[in-house]
C-alpha cells in the first residue's frame, strides 16, 4: 500500500466507509484534507472527482463549498 492509498483508507475509515462522505468532507482543518480521494488536490484525478461530485451531489456540494468559503474567511 503507497502513502495515496494509506490516506484514501484513513478518510474512509474516519467516515465510516462512505465514498461520499469523504467526498463531501468538511473537515477542512484535517492535514489530509487535500489528499482525501487519494491523490493530490493538484492531480487530474482529484479535480475529475470534485466535477462528478458536483454533478452528482449538487445541493451537498453547494452546502460543502459555502462551508469551506466561511472556513476560509476566518
Amino acid at each position: 500500500m503507497n502513502k495515496s492509498q494509506a490516506i484514501r483508507l484513513k478518510c474512509l475509515d474516519c467516515s465510516d466507509n462512505s465514498p461520499k462522505e469523504v467526498t463531501l468532507c468538511t473537515v477542512f482543518d484535517c492535514e489530509l484534507y487535500p489528499f482525501r480521494f487519494g491523490c493530490s488536490d493538484k492531480s487530474k484525478k482529484y479535480k475529475e472527482r470534485i466535477e462528478k461530485a458536483k454533478r452528482r451531489y449538487p445541493e451537498e456540494y453547494k452546502e460543502m463549498q459555502n462551508l469551506l468559503s466561511d472556513a476560509s474567511i476566518k
